[in-house]
This record gives structure tokens, C-alpha cells and sequence, in this order.
């Protein structure tokens, strides 16, 4: 038998590289419209499907494009009888040698789904249906030096939202620097600035009457420590910790100004055939000027919870089986934006 004659691009790596995934699944939640009083449960149907595509590094290039979209059919919610989210994300990163990188990315998002936006809000219609798009560019340059690294982005958000709520401008920068050591673990100290402008939305007086003639603007912001670390040589065992503090402010009587506080915490085991979550988060509140009321001259006050749970066991080589339970809990003295509801879900995806 003659010898067979091996090409050259026998030996080629693909450079481009695409995975996908199709998932289905039945559940059940007690309180879909998030309400206050009188929830409505229901079963319901969800459908997903990802994408991800991405380009081997090239001379210090690397792209990478996600998508991914989510449609919730419920059979007994006679207000919402669906929901769809769908997200995509595009980045371009250049590395330039001597530690120098920068990244490009643009994000689109479509909702259409239950959501509380109360915290910027004080009306019954923040706790609902939110039908909208959202555009972010973004643009970032990071310096290593050895296990250190410095950050500084530049976002813009155009957010187009359906009445009630109203639709906005935001931009600001990030600064963020990092340490990382071991198996990929990392601790990263960020704050970041935004500013917001709605495009019909007025400012309101103490009393939360509106001011005629004017436009409501919000500054933001945001300082936050994280720790991401992996707890075993395998790294089977990650854990993502972080802790935050938020200020916004108006351009007005301070009506909308809030001090915020954050902390979550996520564990996540993974193997060859399972992957496991668990995730805690809680935020809290306090309005400097806001009361819950004509009549009641204490100050609003929230705090959300959100406990997670997720399951998910490799069948065969394509085909997994998952699982999770997710609760939501809103504490606040304002009757509208206390609430509670919990999700479950079991279906199958396949992935190739």
C-alpha cells in the first residue's frame, strides 16, 4: 500500500469557532406580575436558544459575538400571557504587547417581560411590563504589570422604553484595578460614573408633584469590590463575592436621591457531568428625601432579596437536563413595591 500524501492544511486549525444551544422547559410562578396583593400564578412554557462565535487570537486579535434569546409562554396569566429577553454582544480586543489591551464591544438588548423599576420610580406602573430596546457601545483600555492591572472604559446606554416609563440617555467612565493570583482567582476595586437624561420626563418638587417646564436628570455612582476564586487545584470549586455602594442623585429637589447597598455571592461547582449554582444577592435603599406618603412622613425605605438555586447533569454528549429555583423577595414601605414570587423550572437543552 503506497504511502498517503499529507497537505498543509491537514495541520490548520479552524480559526473560527461556533457553538449553540436550544433549550426547553416547563415551570411554574406564584406571582408573575410581581403584585402586592392578589397574585396570579402560573405553569408556563419557556424556549431559549444561544449562539457563540469566536475567532482564534491572530496577531493580538480576538472577536467574539454572543446572542441569546428567551420566550416564556404562560397558560393561565390572563394580564401577561408572555415575556421574551434576547441579548447580543459583540467585542473586538486588541492586544498591543507590553501589557496593553484594548477592547471594543457593542451590547443590544430586547425586553419585553415583568420588571421593577421602582427604584428610580414612585408609581404603581415601575412594578410591570417593560417593553424596550437597549444600544450600549463601550470602549476599554487595560495595562497589566505582572499580577496588577489597571482599567478605563467609556459607555454610552440609548434606551427606548414604551410608556409609562420614559426613554434615556446614559454615559459615563469606569476606572477599575485588579490583582490576580493562583488558579485564576482575582480581587478588583472599580468605581463608576454615569449620568442620565430622560428625554420627557420632568423633575418633581419635595412632595413629588411635578414641576412643569423641566428635565429630570440622575448622577450616578457606583463603587464595588469583587473577589472571583477558585477553591481547589482542578478548579472545580468558584466562588464570585462582591460587595457595593451606590449614590444617584437629581438635578432637582432630590426627590429621586438614593443611597444604595449591595452584596452577592455566588458558589458554583462544576465536573465533567455536573455543573452546580447557588446565588445570593441583596440591595437596600434609603431615600434622603422621599416620604411614603401625603399622610406618612417617614422615608421610603426598600430592600430587595434574591435567592437562586441551579442544577444541570450532562446526559450524552449533546443532551443535558436542568433545573432551578429562583426567589424574589421586595421589601419596602410602600405598598406597591412589596412583594414576593418564586420561580421553578425543569427541562432539557441540547447543545452542539
Amino acid at each position: 500500500m503506497g504511502e498517503e500524501l499529507l497537505s498543509e492544511d491537514d495541520f490548520k486549525i479552524s480559526l473560527w469557532n461556533y457553538s449553540t444551544s436550544l433549550r426547553g422547559g416547563l415551570g411554574y410562578k406564584d406571582n408573575v406580575l410581581l403584585s402586592h396583593t392578589n397574585a396570579q400564578g402560573s405553569s408556563f412554557w419557556m424556549s431559549s436558544a444561544e449562539l457563540m462565535v469566536f475567532r482564534l487570537p491572530t496577531h493580538g486579535w480576538q472577536f467574539t459575538f454572543f446572542a441569546d434569546a428567551t420566550d416564556t409562554r404562560y397558560f393561565n396569566a390572563p394580564t401577561v400571557d408572555n415575556e421574551q429577553v434576547a441579548l447580543a454582544v459583540a467585542q473586538l480586543s486588541k492586544d498591543f504587547g507590553r501589557g496593553w489591551k484594548s477592547t471594543l464591544a457593542l451590547t443590544y438588548m430586547f425586553q419585553n417581560q415583568v420588571f421593577d423599576n421602582s427604584a428610580n420610580y414612585t408609581n404603581q406602573a415601575s412594578v410591570g411590563l417593560v417593553l424596550g430596546h437597549t444600544l450600549t457601545p463601550r470602549w476599554a483600555v487595560r495595562k497589566t504589570f505582572g499580577p496588577f492591572w489597571v482599567e478605563g472604559e467609556l459607555s454610552g446606554t440609548r434606551q427606548w422604553l414604551a410608556a409609562p416609563l420614559d426613554s434615556y440617555w446614559q454615559l459615563g467612565p469606569r476606572a477599575a484595578l485588579g490583582y490576580g493570583w493562583g488558579r485564576g482567582s482575582e480581587l478588583t476595586l472599580a468605581y463608576q460614573h454615569a449620568g442620565l437624561d430622560y428625554d420627557s420626563r420632568t423633575q418633581v418638587s419635595e412632595t413629588g408633584e411635578p414641576i412643569p417646564d423641566t428635565s429630570l436628570s440622575l448622577n450616578t455612582h457606583l463603587v464595588e469590590l469583587s473577589l472571583t476564586s477558585f477553591w481547589d487545584q482542578k478548579r472545580h470549586w468558584q466562588n464570585i463575592a462582591s460587595a457595593g455602594f451606590e449614590s444617584s442623585l437629581d438635578n432637582g429637589s432630590g426627590y429621586y436621591n438614593y443611597a444604595g447597598y449591595r452584596f452577592a455571592e455566588r458558589v458554583r461547582y462544576r465536573n465533567e457531568k455536573w455543573e452546580i449554582t447557588a446565588q445570593a444577592r441583596v440591595a437596600y435603599y434609603d431615600y434622603a428625601e422621599q416620604t411614603v406618603s401625603a399622610t406618612d412622613p417617614a422615608l421610603r425605605q426598600k430592600t430587595m432579596f434574591n435567592l437562586m438555586l441551579r442544577a444541570e447533569r450532562k446526559l450524552t454528549k449533546h443532551l443535558l437536563a436542568f433545573a432551578s429555583y429562583n426567589w424574589d423577595r421586595s421589601l419596602s414601605n410602600l405598598d406597591f413595591d412589596d412583594y414576593q414570587a418564586s420561580t421553578v423550572i425543569g427541562g432539557l437543552a441540547l447543545t452542539f
